[in-house]
């Protein structure tokens, strides 16, 4: 079904492949790139999810000029489309396109969308803006939308100083950042990375409980390690690993992945540590800004947890600001 359904895009819209081999060639000359954009993170939510990877590259003239990262996954019985397993994103476009052909390429995206969604019966869809300034191509839906909202999103500039950066750290903060690297070893991990990556999988699942994620899913991690798209933070007890963080980034945009840390030591500034370093690696990567990820709120669309109340409470403490994300909900029935 799957292939029957590329085929029929490709037959019905001209400038679209699915063969990502120029994938990478689009995100080199491309400005402001997330790392949802990445070949390898669109590979990891189709894993995550257990979906199918319905990517693909637009071209102009028979030039690579855009890239969509889409993915399909079932969920009780009904089909799912995103780039992540949540939203839809706009298109990437390579910097040198004219204005006039990205918004006829991003009115062929959302054609396509329509087109996928018809065939999978598909009823709703999410969108959101990842820029300051809406984009045109959240313009495009707006009118479509039958509800909108906001999540508010933690990051910080890297373009200070660390000192400078270190000063924006919730009071409370500076000493155990501090405590942390005198008790334990903080590094990044930048050798022997199939034994210190096994070693991070198995501390995950002993502090979950259960293995949570398919193997498949860590594997794309190791993966984006060697290709230089994500690196790991350890912390270490005399010899021993007691946590750990893992993070994904693009060559303007570091993100906070995944951490597992011991559960005995909880109470510790483990994580304190982490985010530190991890800061200091992502500003020498040349990184302009880290995202920790959603500050959580009792005002959002999805209640949260204690739990994820209690995770957005700690990443804040390390926010240099927080700003608003807007979001659509189209219903395609109406």
């Amino acid at each position: 079904m799957i292939e029957s359904l590329k085929n029929s895009i490709s037959q019905d819209f001209n400038g679209i492949s699915f063969n990502l081999e120029n994938w990478g060639k689009v995100i080199d000359t491309s400005l402001d790139v997330s790392a949802l954009y990445l070949k390898s993170s669109v590979d990891y939510f189709s894993s995550y999810f257990e979906g199918v990877n319905l990517s693909f590259v637009l071209y102009d003239n028979k030039m690579s000029i855009g890239i969509y990262p889409l993915i399909i996954h079932k969920s009780e019985n009904n089909w799912f489309l995103s780039c992540d397993g949540k939203s839809l994103i706009k298109p990437l476009f390579t910097s040198s396109i004219t204005y006039k052909a990205k918004k006829r390429l991003e009115k062929k995206v959302l054609e396509i969308i329509y087109y996928i969604a018809r065939e999978l019966d598909i009823k709703k869809i999410y969108t959101f803006e990842s820029s300051p300034a809406l984009s045109e191509w959240y313009l495009l839906w707006l009118d479509r939308a039958s509800k909108s909202f906001i999540t508010y999103q933690m990051a910080i500039d890297l373009r200070p100083t660390i000192e400078n950066i270190k000063l924006s750290f919730r009071k409370s903060y500076k000493p155990l950042v501090n405590k942390a690297f005198r008790e334990w070893e903080i590094e990044m991990c930048d050798n022997d990375i199939e034994h210190v990556f096994e070693e991070f999988r198995l501390l995950h699942i002993e502090v979950s409980g259960r293995e949570t994620r398919v193997k498949e899913t860590w594997d794309i991690h190791k993966e984006q390690i060697k290709n230089k798209e994500a690196f790991i933070v350890t912390v270490r007890d005399c010899g021993v690993l007691i946590g750990a963080g893992l993070f994904t980034y693009t060559k303007d945009k570091g993100y906070y992945s995944v951490g597992a840390y011991k559960r005995d030591l909880f109470d510790k500034p483990i994580g304190h540590g982490v985010q530190l370093k991890a800061i200091e690696v992502l500003q020498h990567k040349g990184c302009k800004t880290y995202h920790l990820g959603q500050k959580m709120s009792l005002l959002d669309e999805n209640a949260p947890t204690d739990k994820e109340l209690s995770i957005s409470h700690f990443k804040e403490g390390f926010a240099g600001y927080v700003y608003t994300q807007t979001h659509l909900e189209i219903d395609l029935n109406d």
